[in-house]
């Protein structure tokens, strides 16, 4: 590992040493959509939000299609982070996004079950007669759309498509499906894989089709508090979050 991954390794640590000093005493409350792929990483930055600052946070997971309904219909909510940029733009054209900061790629992997890697070992296995796949739902999940990019890409997008058996609203249920043997693999996210190591096998998507997403935290227009929710905003994008994120799988933009 290099001296830059480390150093956000290293920084990771500082920031639990720093939020375990606090004393939470809920002073506001903070509604957040994120995509379900990053409930990991989140879960654990929230919990260290609230310990240092007092404030609540309450988070809705979901697929990053479904969550941009939800804000549009809502019109409420206080931070947005998608699985994909893609919906904070649609968002932005909107006028509903006062500001964005990015935080980590999102890398698409072909993610195997363990039973099935000595017949899936490229992307090009994908359009082998009897594979069975899962793709996510490109209208609910931002994987599903990047799914569909790099199928399309590639030239095969037809080949692989008569192997899907399901599609998934969301990348998590897409990972459960290849590591109980649902599915034989999926495309999924790099740090799906690596959370279900014991169960997925990764294989990398060749750089000409692939397409790697930017994972980002928007502050809402409809924000209760528009300096709160920047500051929660400038903490998931802070060097010791994305240490956070990275343990959990995500590399950082300039990978």
């Amino acid at each position: 590992m290099d001296k830059r991954k480390w150093g956000f390794l290293f920084s990771g640590w500082v920031l639990w040493a720093a939020v375990m000093m606090a004393q939470p005493a809920y002073a506001a409350r903070l509604h957040i959509f994120v995509g379900a792929g990053l409930r990991q990483p989140v879960d654990q930055l929230v919990h260290a939000f609230e310990a240092q600052t007092g404030h609540q946070v309450v988070v809705d997971y979901g697929g990053s299609g479904q969550l941009l309904a939800k804000i549009n219909v809502a019109a409420s909510g206080d931070l947005f982070i998608p699985g994909a940029l893609f919906y904070i733009e649609k968002l932005e054209k909107a006028g509903k996004i006062r500001s964005y900061r990015p935080i980590v790629a999102h890398t698409p992997v072909i993610g195997v079950n363990v039973s099935q890697t000595a017949r899936i070992q490229s992307f090009d296995d994908l359009t082998t007669p009897g594979v069975r796949l899962a793709m996510g739902d490109p209208k609910a999940m931002a994987f599903g759309r990047t799914a569909m990019a790099i199928c399309e890409q590639s030239g095969k997008k037809a080949d692989i498509l008569k192997n899907v058996t399901v599609y998934g609203a969301t990348v998590k249920q897409l990972a459960m499906y290849v590591s109980q043997g649902a599915v034989d693999a999926a495309i999924i996210g790099r740090a799906d894989a690596f959370q279900n190591r014991d169960k997925i096998s990764i294989v990398d998507i060749p750089k000409a089709y692939l397409k790697s997403e930017t994972i980002a935290a928007a502050v809402l227009r409809s924000a209760a508090d528009p300096a709160l929710a920047g500051r929660l905003c400038d903490f998931f994008s802070s060097r010791e979050a994305i240490a956070v994120f990275m343990q959990h799988g995500f590399l950082p933009l300039s990978e």
